[in-house]
């Protein structure tokens, strides 16, 4: 079934943003020494295309950028990035991709917390305020091309990109047949110009992404904890029982509860891990190195 032309016109904004963003991070990534895969055929993956990872259940979860520290087309490296890319003309679904992004990256964030990775969200076109509020509120960098933003840029090369739910397709066909006329050259000239008329969000994306990237582990501390198990039948007995004060007793090995390792990284953040075995806490740690 063919495509309709506005679905056709959508898909054309939506690459470009897509082609932009790859070509502007992938240097970023290079100046740290790290990889940025994108969707493409990739020999560590046994030349699947699609970029998946898989969060502590194994939910695998389909990604946009994912920026690798120690990464190649041939080893895959530890995740240091990941950034999902969105393109919506009307606002009604936004709210929906937000949550559809955000169901995706938190996952991820979770299970590969050691590495402090940066998770970021690039939309374009109309996306409410409600749903940018949702994922800044989550702790993503956004980076929003407005649907203004983006008719200006198209109109670089006097290509008209607005139109309505009931702009002919007629109309909307010769824009699609217009944009595939034009040649490589023209079509850079609309990615810089998005880019240019974006300027003060796209440096706080990228000082975002650059403050991830370079920060290192300044320290390890590592608490081993003893202790023994209460059981208290309410919140008064367990208050009664905290109120003992702290008991002077030495415990034994056979006290022993956990590990409590923080993890202290070069831009100030900290990440707290807990253990309940040697070979975890070392198995955890060994990712590190």
């Amino acid at each position: 079934m063919a495509k309709s032309p506005a679905h056709r016109f959508g898909q054309i904004i939506g690459d470009l943003l897509e082609l932009t963003i790859i070509n502007y991070c992938r240097p970023i990534a290079e100046e740290y020494g790290m990889y940025l895969d994108y969707k493409h055929k990739r020999p560590a993956r046994n030349g699947r295309k699609e970029v998946i990872w898989a969060d502590v259940n194994e939910n695998k979860h389909k990604l946009d950028i994912v920026i690798e520290e120690k990464g190649s087309e041939f080893v895959m490296g530890h995740p240091r990035a990941f950034i999902e890319m969105a393109w919506r003309r009307y606002t009604k679904h936004s709210k929906n991709k937000a949550q559809e992004i955000s169901g995706a990256i938190k996952p991820l964030i979770s299970r590969y917390n050691i590495y402090l990775p940066f998770f970021g969200a690039v939309l374009a076109g109309d996306f409410t305020d409600n749903s940018l509020r949702q994922l800044k509120s989550e702790g993503f960098r956004i980076l929003y091309f407005s649907m203004a933003e983006i008719e200006k840029a198209f109109a670089t090369q006097g290509i008209d990109a607005h139109w309505e739910e009931d702009t002919p397709e007629e109309e909307l066909q010769k824009r699609v047949e217009q944009y595939e006329a034009l040649t490589q050259e023209q079509t850079d000239v609309i990615a810089k110009a998005l880019l240019d008329n974006n300027q003060s969000q796209l440096t706080a994306f990228c000082d975002g992404l650059r403050d991830a990237l370079q920060s290192k582990v300044t320290g390890i501390d590592v608490v081993t904890l003893y202790g023994s198990s209460n059981e208290c039948s309410n919140a008064a007995d367990a208050c009664a029982h905290i109120s003992k004060g702290i008991s002077t007793q030495t415990l034994g090995a056979e006290h022993f509860y956990q590990y409590e390792i923080v993890i202290k990284y070069s831009n100030g953040e900290k990440i707290p891990l807990p253990f309940q075995s040697q070979e975890d806490a070392v198995r955890a740690l060994n990712k590190l190195f």
